[in-house]
């Protein structure tokens, strides 16, 4: 797999969805973040089409309906399990391996993926490493190595940068994100978490079409 380098500002506008939403799966949003996330909703870094538009649309519900930051966080709590069964397990591992564990196969072979990049999950050998925010962190982080390599002149280092990523994305996040994101959606009990989903699936969108 070679995949064509998208240009600067492509790489830029991925690398800054994909790293908040990244951090919106792996945490809910205090109030500072949330008011922060109300001023980016109009310069949103990908195209309003498709999913993202309609995860824009439920964000913008959120807001004028007032979601508080308990109502968020109760649904990311409920959907994700922070502190209970979780609705729809936020792990590859759980999804893609039979007997549905977390730490097996799968994940270690994220961990291998992450130290191309010289990249580890932040609680190693704690928590699971293929966490959808931290698989999702791993796309902005490719696309900025990329675009720091493009900086200083190193198309080749960029593409190998970007080349990273692209792989990942179509040997692990494609084989079972977008299927755990729509049950999120349904699953979700606030707008905003519902748009989040709406809003990984138009990254993912997004990104195929850079390629």
């Amino acid at each position: 797999m070679n995949p064509s380098l998208p240009s600067p500002e492509s790489l830029d506008r991925l690398a800054a969805a994909f790293a908040t939403l990244g951090r919106l799966h792996l945490q809910s949003p205090d109030q500072e973040t949330l008011d922060q996330l109300k001023e980016l909703l109009v310069e949103w870094p990908l195209e309003e089409k498709d999913d993202t538009a309609f995860g824009l649309d439920e964000l913008r519900k959120s807001f004028d309906e007032g979601e508080s930051v308990s109502d968020i966080r109760r649904d990311h709590n409920l959907l994700y399990g922070v502190t209970a069964t979780a609705k729809v397990p936020p792990y590859e591992s759980v999804h893609r391996n039979q007997d549905r564990l977390v730490f097996d196969k799968e994940t270690l072979e994220v961990r291998a993926e992450y130290r191309k990049l010289g990249l580890q999950a932040p609680k190693l050998n704690q928590e699971p490493d293929d966490h959808i925010g931290l698989e999702f962190n791993f796309i902005a982080q490719s696309c900025l190595r990329s675009l720091d390599a493009l900086d200083q002149g190193s198309t080749t280092d960029a593409s190998r940068y970007y080349g990273i990523g692209a792989v990942f994305m179509h040997q692990h996040i494609n084989e079972w994100v977008p299927q755990m994101l729509e049950q999120a959606a349904e699953a979700a009990e606030t707008h905003f978490y519902s748009g989040v989903m709406y809003l990984s699936l138009g990254a993912i969108s997004a990104y195929a079409e850079a390629e």
